[in-house]
This record gives C-alpha cells, sequence and structure tokens, in this order.
C-alpha cells in the first residue's frame, strides 16, 4: 500500500493546537467538570431567560419557555446540519 504525501488538515494544524490547550485550565476531575458544566448551564439559561424579558418585558413565564424552547430548536436543527456536513467531510480531514 502506497502513503499518500499530503499532509491532513488536522496534522498540519497541531502545533496551533497544542499552543491553544496549553493555555486552557482543564478539570481535575470528572466530578469537577461535570460540576463547571453544569454551572455555565445554570448561567447560560438565566442569560437567555434574562435577555428574552429585557427583549419582551410583558411576555409571561409562558411566553418565556416558548422563546427560549424555539431557540433550542432552532440550535438543534443547525447541530444536525453541521453533523451531516462534517459526515461528509470526514474523508478530507482524515483521508482513507
Amino acid at each position: 500500500m502506497k502513503r499518500s504525501r499530503k499532509v491532513p488538515v488536522w496534522l498540519r494544524r497541531l502545533g496551533t493546537v497544542k499552543a491553544e490547550m496549553k493555555s486552557v485550565r482543564f478539570p481535575r476531575t470528572a466530578q469537577e467538570g461535570f460540576r463547571q458544566c453544569a454551572e455555565l448551564s445554570a448561567t447560560a439559561e438565566r442569560w437567555h431567560r434574562q435577555s428574552i424579558r429585557h427583549a419582551d418585558p410583558e411576555a409571561d413565564e409562558e411566553g418565556i419557555e416558548r422563546q427560549r424552547r424555539l431557540l433550542l430548536a432552532r440550535l438543534c436543527v443547525g447541530e444536525a446540519r453541521r453533523i451531516a456536513k462534517w459526515n461528509k467531510e470526514l474523508s478530507r480531514y482524515f483521508g482513507e
């Protein structure tokens, strides 16, 4: 089997990724990571609710919840599109 001389994109950018990873502090344990994730999620949800209230001060809790669910549905659709596109481009990045 002949090896390809073409270097994958991810390998060419490995030095950049390594430098970026050194500046990030990762959780020491899985429990700490899970706690941080939960805190970030709660904070993001609180900010989202506040932004809806700010945009529509007369909205009741039901209206706020409806707006929140609409945004989450749009994000899910966008994520599904991103995954489908990534699946098509896997060979480009990792070659087969």
